[in-house]
């Protein structure tokens, strides 16, 4: 038997989608790192995360993702070396 929590998480529509993905780009832009990189995937669920806590306005979360500490985070593009990693 499943429980409800009571909480519930918003729904995410094609457009915070889309700006969301939007943030992430720009950061991976920036710190020149794949999309499908270690890295880019712990910023990504962060960026949900934040949406889902009510942050909604797009320069707020660029803003939290620029000055995001990523210590020993892989930069990688899908196909690159796993042993490489790019410095920020």
């Amino acid at each position: 038997m499943t429980q409800h929590t009571g909480i519930t998480k918003p729904a995410l529509h094609p457009a915070d989608i889309a700006m969301l993905q939007a943030v992430l780009q720009g950061w991976c832009q920036e710190k020149s790192c794949g999309m499908a990189s270690q890295a880019a995937r712990h910023v990504a669920r962060e960026l949900v995360s934040w949406f889902e806590c009510g942050i909604r306005d797009q320069h707020k979360l660029s803003g939290l993702v620029r000055y995001m500490h990523l210590e020993a985070q892989s930069c990688l593009p899908p196909s690159s070396d796993i042993s490489k990693t790019c410095v920020s």
